[in-house]
């Protein structure tokens, strides 16, 4: 069964199955660990992307919630006039502390509606001063720039622009009038400052609800402190963040990248797939390459991409406000800066584990040499036994267990030979209860001999006339064809290993025999048949049979309905009469359709209620009245006589019983009511009258009238 194996030494046994079970331990153990060490390392870079994400997300909403707060006060102070736009007398000291308050604002402003007016304060790029910008009618559209004091107001002209301003072909104007409501523009370079802006503006209307009187803006610089901030975020050693737009503009990055190339005009937002970083070059490509573009990620993707050989973990965020502004924050981190010292640790392990298996080693080799010993002297021991000889004796091991197996040795000799002496008497018990048992018991070879016959008186009487003797056949005892049946069973049973079981049957003198007959296989080429006699069971069958032909026939033709139900109202089965009684087609219709007898049989549930109760104290009930649905909707009255069929256990199995339809019974007694009724009006009349009449002829109200009489005659 195992060839590598077959007279393999103790001793080097021992010692495949401690160094291989140690080999075997300290290389799943290493495996796990490794493998743990790997999603350790997955679900830490799991959980500080998603940090990450969530802080930027926060800072960003940080930057991009005050704009619009702002932009809600000074679109209010518009429209009730107290920032004057068109004329630039007033309101630039609201504007100057909404950008004391907000550092990263970098201009605040509203536009009129009229002839393009514009008014707000501006931070100065050179030296973050704040001033007052304007342009109207007044200084021919040309904006001027004035200087503002710590209170906010204007004290000097500063300088002037070169070129008229019409704020309504600004683009801040246009995206809040176009979106009639809150709105950012895209990233740009603003003129003034020379810096990425993106702008927040806000539509202007009058009380009504119906003039757009102007727009106001906040721009605002992307700062160089959300830089510092990605900067300082703890992203292993070499990860990087940064945030992008829908277009591929980058918004903002953790490296000292510029987010600008070109100059003057010329200036737009760098490109994510033009960075020099390969880091974020190498993500913003896998995004690219996976989902078809930046535009298409609408919900947080957390994935993994290799770059140059180097796995790398990737999240990905959208950024919305609610107002138009929808970026994306990217966050993508080496797996290298998780995993170096978990390698290094690894190998430390390795050399460790080595030297461990080395010691492990030798111990076995020693252990090996001092169990195999005292199991040497066992198997001599052991082989003398098994020739006969119970004389043999091991001497004791300082091993427990050796020590054991030595008394057990000591003891064998007479422990065989009291075996040997219950054996014979067990086989003596056997031979009387095989000699009680009512069936015939044959011992058949493969051809049809009998080898052995037990319970010759058993035979029946068409096979007494037969002389069985070692070499008597199937086919001597039986007809023809049961002979050949029996043979065909025996080869079977001998074929397969299956027990065969059938049953003949035989006649003598006019009666009829019924045999079971049981093939078993005691050897290669040798079979147990077990006959019995189950002549009287099958009469019995038989009389059970007609028994129950005759109680379906009683069922089936009975004239009043019979059903059997479950306890909680389902219809089991029911008779002709009883489908009939409820206007059903079919027995079979009726108990498909009927799945709850206390909603669709019963009118008053009180009814079933009163039935549950009896049955549950009871165990039956009888004359149970009450009124029921048939399937057209018809009210019927019924007489319902139960009782409760249960297990040996008395655990209810079903209900069972009898319904007649008794309406015209009741229809007759609720007539005769009815005229009870009526005889007793009539008698009751009768006896008003006579009790009128006797009142009327008494002395006491012949007196009371003639008094009566008198007094209306003194009247």
């Amino acid at each position: 069964m195992f060839p590598p194996f077959q007279n393999l030494p103790l001793r080097r046994l021992l010692l495949l199955a401690f160094v291989g079970q140690l080999l075997g331990i300290v290389g799943l153990v290493g495996f796990l660990s490794l493998r743990n060490s790997h999603k350790t390392v997955d679900t830490l870079a799991n959980q500080l992307r998603q940090e990450l994400t969530a802080r930027i997300k926060r800072e960003l909403q940080s930057y991009f919630e005050t704009p619009h707060e702002i932009n809600r006060l000074n679109a209010t102070a518009f429209a009730r006039g107290e920032i004057d736009v068109e004329q630039a007398r007033f309101g630039e000291a609201q504007l100057y502390q909404q950008m004391k308050v907000a550092a990263n604002v970098a201009f605040v402003y509203c536009g009129s509606s009229r002839r393009g007016e514009f008014f707000g304060v501006v931070r100065s790029p050179q030296d973050g001063s704040l001033r007052l910008s304007y342009s109207n009618a007044s200084n021919d559209f040309v904006r001027d720039v004035f200087s503002l004091d710590v209170s906010g107001v204007r004290t000097f002209k500063h300088s002037q622009a070169e070129s008229p301003y019409d704020a309504r072909q600004r683009p801040w104007y246009r995206a809040a009038t176009a979106a009639q409501g809150p709105a950012w523009t895209d990233v740009y370079m603003s003129f003034t400052l020379q810096l990425p802006n993106v702008t927040a503006s806000l539509p202007v209307y009058d009380r009504s609800g119906q003039r757009l009187l102007g727009v106001c803006a906040t721009d605002v610089v992307l700062p160089e402190e959300f830089r510092d901030f990605l900067r300082a975020l703890k992203i292993g050693d070499n990860g990087q963040a940064f945030v992008i737009d829908r277009e591929g503009n980058l918004i903002a990055n953790s490296s000292d990248e510029p987010l600008m190339v070109g100059e003057g005009d010329q200036a737009r937002s760098l490109q994510v797939l033009e960075s020099q970083d390969i880091l974020v070059q190498g993500a913003a490509e896998y995004i690219q390459a996976n989902f078809g573009g930046f535009d298409q990620i609408r919900q947080p993707q957390r994935l993994d991409f290799q770059l140059d050989g180097q796995r790398q973990f990737l999240e990905v965020m959208p950024f919305r406000d609610g107002f138009g502004l929808d970026w994306l924050i990217v966050v993508v981190v080496p797996e290298h800066d998780f995993m170096w010292q978990i390698r290094a640790n690894t190998r430390t392990t390795i050399l460790l584990a080595l030297g461990g298996i080395a010691i492990a080693i030798l111990i076995a080799v020693l252990a090996a040499r001092l169990l195999t010993r005292p199991v040497s002297e066992v198997c001599q021991a052991a082989a003398g036994i098994a020739k006969g000889n119970l004389t043999q004796r091991i001497a004791t091991s300082p091993i427990r267990e050796m020590q054991q197996l030595a008394q057990t040795f000591n003891s064998m000799a007479m422990q065989l030979q009291s075996s040997f002496k219950a054996l014979r008497q067990s086989e003596a018990k056997s031979r009387a209860i095989v000699e009680a048992m009512p069936d015939l018991l044959m011992r058949t070879r493969r051809d049809g001999t009998y080898a052995e016959i037990i319970g010759r008186d058993r035979l029946l009487r068409t096979q007494k006339n037969h002389t069985f003797i070692s070499e008597a056949r199937v086919g001597e005892a039986l007809p023809p064809e049961l002979a050949r049946q029996r043979l065909e069973c025996i080869d079977k049973a001998l074929t397969t290993g299956h027990l065969q079981v059938y049953e003949q049957c035989l006649k003598f003198d006019g009666l009829i025999y019924h045999e079971e007959v049981r093939i078993t296989v005691l050897d290669d080429d040798e079979v147990l048949i077990i006959v019995r006699d189950i002549t009287q069971q099958k009469q019995a069958e038989a009389a059970l049979r007609i028994a129950e032909e005759n109680y379906r026939s009683i069922y089936e033709n009975a004239l009043e309905g019979i059903f059997r139900s479950s306890q909680a109202g389902q219809l089991l089965s029911v008779n002709r009469a009883m489908a009939k009684l409820y206007g059903y087609d079919s027995p079979a219709a009726m108990v498909e359709q009927i799945t709850d007898a206390a909603q669709q049989l019963y009118v008053d549930a009180k009814d079933r209620q009163r039935f549950i109760r009896l049955m549950a104290e009871q165990g039956t009930v009888k004359n149970f009245e009450y009124r029921s649905y048939r399937r057209d909707g018809q009210i019927i009255w019924v007489e319902e006589n139960t009782r409760a069929v249960r297990d040996d256990t008395g655990t209810v199995i079903y209900f069972e019983g009898m319904v007649q339809d008794i309406s015209d019974r009741k229809a007759r007694e609720a007539k005769l009511h009815r005229l009870f009724e009526e005889l007793q009006i009539e008698i009751d009349d009768s006896k008003v009258t006579q009790e009128v009449i006797q009142i009327t002829e008494s002395d006491f109200f012949q007196e009371l009238q003639s008094t009566m009489s008198q007094i209306n005659r003194a009247d």
